[in-house]
């Protein structure tokens, strides 16, 4: 029997890359294995039969499909190729900036062909692209910017797309890209792209990644994931022990390192968000909002942010030097870090800081646990106990219980149901419409954990289980949501082996989520009952959701509105009387940690909403 997996996440897999790394050395027994693999033609085809039986859409465009399949098996190569329409190739200057219109040559594999294979000049795209990053160095772009620039590529895309809808590109064209690749393999196999990705030279020896020659397999590979991102951005395939590293990635574990956030890369500072308390990184005396300009005495200027974290990584008990500017000081400092042990955990909690009697309970992810591990609602039941205890202990009862779902991507749809079911004592949880098959329901069927007030935290990456669970405790009135409207992912994907290629795993969407009112969040997300920022300023900036990935499953459009059950009006004048965020973030804006602004925030309409009447 065939095992399916139901999944509602996105991860960082193949798909939506987050702005900060975490700096660990992952156990070796994690480590994704240099075992033979191999992915053919008739593997791609069985993506496309997968696809047929299992995909949401029945009513799927096929040639866009092949288009996206030719286009990513041409980008795979290490000498990576374009291809374009020819009539957008000749007018291409109208959609992009001088200087990303790239020098190089074009060719046709078939003198009829309406379409053109564009070949760059790497030795000038190297200086183009040096030249561009030096311009922005360290340029943060705007909000109003960046919005502009999604909206100038999706522009772009749907262009190309609609000249590709011209020429109606097939599966013989396809074909006839893979045979030319096939036969012209060797011209192409000699990467080009290390010196527009790296500025400061090569990795140090032990640092470069075992290198596996180039082969047909990944050019079926990347075929199978174009066909699959012509139909939404979360289907995809991939070797099996891609998934279970990245799976090992955000499932609780020990890790090596130093144990702190770090944002930026590539053309921006590489800066310190935040040390963990207790880390290596802060008993050292990095603080947060230091900016990190070299590892071990080497400049890491340019460098992507993985980049860094490599060169900072390491085993327990060896050292590592960062040299660091500060504001306030005038030269650099070099700190010493020794590394060590960092434990990460799914469930964390504690007694909030700032107002003992509210509990506070974090959920990185809706992923199973390790061997000997208890089931995620068992640690977050007997976490809220243990504080419960502590907080009588003390004599201060709990008044609270803070769920912070921010950051959290999603995982088993299982999950969601049960960790929502902790604290909803009646009525739907979620439903779930796939086609070909009656819509299923998951109602609330046990007792509830509490029933001390709750608060949802969230932010733009809260997706998925995430948004199940937020939504289902807004509907039934069961807590009050705080912070920003949510990610906007509302599809369900099958999690599969590749029929005759157990090597690789197949993730295909397969069905919708909808909130108990019946509404999909596919898109729209679930908004706040207060916007509460986590900026220091107070500000909202863009941050990037759903409706600005290409190819999302669209918005289903709903007539219902959920209204609060609680009395927001009063909350946010009780808060404003009464509130002491603003005082305590003064006080505290040059800690070495540097607070939680949502949630120091949220305390004072938590307070609000204990000592108001809904």
């Amino acid at each position: 029997m065939k095992r399916f997996v139901y999944l509602l996440s996105f991860f960082t897999l193949l798909s939506f890359a987050l702005p900060v790394g975490f700096i660990s050395c992952e156990p070796e027994a994690k480590k994704a294995q240099n075992r033979e693999t191999n992915f053919t033609y008739v593997d791609f085809e069985t993506v496309i039969r997968t696809v047929d039986k299992l995909y949401i859409d029945k009513h799927i465009n096929v040639n866009r499909a092949y288009t996206d399949a030719a286009s990513f098996a041409f980008l795979s190569l290490p000498h990576p190729l374009y291809i374009y329409p020819e009539s957008y190739f000749k007018e291409r200057e109208k959609y992009d900036d001088k200087e990303d219109l790239w020098p190089g040559t074009t060719f046709k594999i078939s003198p009829s062909d309406k379409f053109v294979v564009f070949d760059p000049d790497y030795a000038q795209v190297e200086k183009i692209q040096k030249e561009k990053r030096k311009k922005n160095e360290n340029r943060k772009l705007s909000d109003a910017e960046l919005k502009k620039l999604i909206e100038k590529e999706k522009l772009k895309k749907s262009v190309i797309s609609a000249r590709w809808e011209e020429i109606n590109f097939s599966r013989k064209d396809f074909d006839r890209v893979v045979t030319y690749i096939q036969d012209n393999l060797e011209k192409y196999k000699t990467p080009v792209l290390k010196g527009l990705v790296e500025l400061d030279g090569e990795l140090p020896d032990d640092e470069e990644e075992d290198k596996k020659e180039f082969r047909m397999e990944q050019v079926f590979v990347a075929a199978a994931n174009g066909y699959l991102n012509s139909l939404d951005p979360h289907s995809n395939v991939f070797l099996e022990e891609v998934w279970e590293e990245s799976m090992s990635k955000i499932s609780d574990g020990s890790f090596e390192g130093i144990g702190a956030i770090l944002s930026g890369g590539g053309s921006r500072e590489v800066i310190v968000e935040n040390p963990l308390e207790g880390s290596p990184a802060l008993k050292a005396g990095i603080r947060s909002g230091d900016n990190i300009v070299a590892v071990d005495g080497k400049l890491i200027k340019n460098l992507s942010l993985d980049k860094v974290v490599k060169k900072i990584k390491g085993p327990k008990a060896t050292k590592v030097v960062l040299t660091i500017s500060r504001k306030g000081n005038t030269g650099k400092i070099d700190i010493e870090v020794i590394r060590d042990k960092i434990t990460i955990k799914n469930v964390t909690y504690h007694l909030v800081k700032e107002n003992p009697q509210v509990a506070y309970i974090k959920l990185t992810g809706f992923v199973k646990p390790g061997n000997g591990e208890p089931p995620i609602d068992t640690q977050i039941a007997d976490a809220l106990a243990e504080m419960e205890r502590t907080a009588k202990e003390n004599g201060k009862p709990l008044k609270a219980v803070i769920l912070d779902l921010r950051g959290n991507s999603g995982g088993y749809l299982d999950l969601a149901v049960d960790i929502a079911d902790m604290f909803i004592e009646k009525g739907i949880i979620v439903s779930t419409r796939t086609p070909g098959r009656s819509d299923e329901e998951k109602p609330a069927k046990i007792k509830d954990i509490t029933k001390l007030p709750l608060a949802i935290l969230m932010n733009s990456k809260s997706a998925s289980a995430s948004e199940i669970v937020a939504s289902a405790i807004q509907h039934h009135g069961r807590g009050i949501l705080l912070g920003e409207r949510t990610f906007g992912k509302a599809t369900v994907q099958t999690l599969k082996k590749l029929d005759n290629n157990p090597n690789y795993l197949l993730k295909i969407t397969n069905a919708r989520y909808y909130s108990p009112s019946g509404k999909t969040i596919q898109v729209v997300g679930v908004s706040p009952d207060i916007e509460v920022s986590e900026e220091a300023d107070g500000t909202f900036p863009f941050r990037y959701r759903e409706e600005d990935m290409w190819n999302h499953l669209p918005l289903i459009p709903h007539e219902g509105v959920v209204k609060s059950r609680f009395n927001i009006n009063a909350i946010k004048d009780y808060a404003k009387k009464n509130g002491k965020a603003d005082t305590y973030l003064k006080e505290h804006s040059n800690d070495a940690i540097k607070p939680d602004y949502m949630l120091i925030r949220s305390l004072d309409y938590i307070e609000g909403m204990i000592n108001t009447k809904s």
